[in-house]
């Protein structure tokens, strides 16, 4: 699918930051892939900033719950 055409059907039943944080995790997924598949090393600023990336998703999943 071209990334185009996702990321409209995102923006027409989301709103961005749903479109961020899911290109966020795509991008947690494809370093954790990377790792098992091309041997890829993860440096001490990935899991630093993916730990920031999980708590941020986090908080806006349960954000949306409360309301």
């Amino acid at each position: 699918m071209c990334s185009g055409i996702a990321v409209s059907m995102v923006m027409k039943y989301a709103d961005n930051i749903v479109k961020v944080y899911s290109t966020s995790v795509a991008m947690l997924h494809t370093a954790v892939v990377s790792v098992f598949l091309f041997g890829f090393h993860l440096s001490l600023a990935f899991f630093l900033g993916s730990t920031v990336v999980s708590v941020s998703v986090y908080l806006h999943s349960i954000g949306k719950l409360q309301k």
